[in-house]
């Protein structure tokens, strides 16, 4: 909801009009992209960080998963933002077919960055976090971070369809396509 209110309230601030572009428009939606998924993942990667550690877990057992987990997630998102702002410029999508695009992209990026992200958090917090047994459930500890990485992408690339769709006609919008 509050993304809608956002996206409506950031339209009109948009130039439209194609002939007073800057030179400098691709590097500013390249950075800006660049920064909201750095952000992004950062929101994203602490709370699915902490969604695999038990409620009683000491905070030094915590830590050892969370400050990795939320590194490497901020970096995956931040590189598949990057990675759609860089599509979205190649392929300069009409604001018809912006959102479908988007919505792909951000599948496909979402998707990776989850798998990585949460497959990386279920590695460090099985061997690390102590928990009684038959806590991780009937897994081997290859299978558990199988399942991590394909819940991860799962869950990635649901979140991250209106994500992509979001931000994809706003590029179009901005670039003027």
């Amino acid at each position: 909801m509050m993304v809608c209110i956002l996206m409506v309230a950031l339209i009109p601030s948009l130039s439209v009009i194609g002939n007073d572009l800057p030179s400098n428009r691709p590097e500013q939606v390249r950075m800006g992209m660049t920064i909201c998924g750095a952000l992004l993942g950062l929101g994203i990667a602490i709370p699915a960080a902490l969604d695999v550690i038990p409620s009683d877990t000491p905070l030094s057992d915590c830590l050892l998963v969370v400050v990795p987990v939320t590194a490497v997630t901020a970096t995956t998102v931040l590189f598949a933002s990057r990675w759609i702002a860089e599509v979205t410029l190649s392929l300069k999508p009409s604001l018809l077919s912006s959102p479908f695009l988007g919505g792909a992209l951000g599948l496909v990026g979402g998707a990776l960055a989850g798998g990585i992200s949460f497959g990386l958090g279920v590695s460090l917090a099985i061997p690390i976090v102590t928990v009684p047994d038959g806590y991780w459930g009937p897994f081997n500890y290859p299978q558990a971070v199988g399942m991590g990485f394909l819940a991860g992408a799962v869950w990635g690339g649901i979140f991250g369809i209106p994500a992509g769709a979001l931000a994809v006609p706003i590029i179009s919008l901005y670039m003027s396509f």
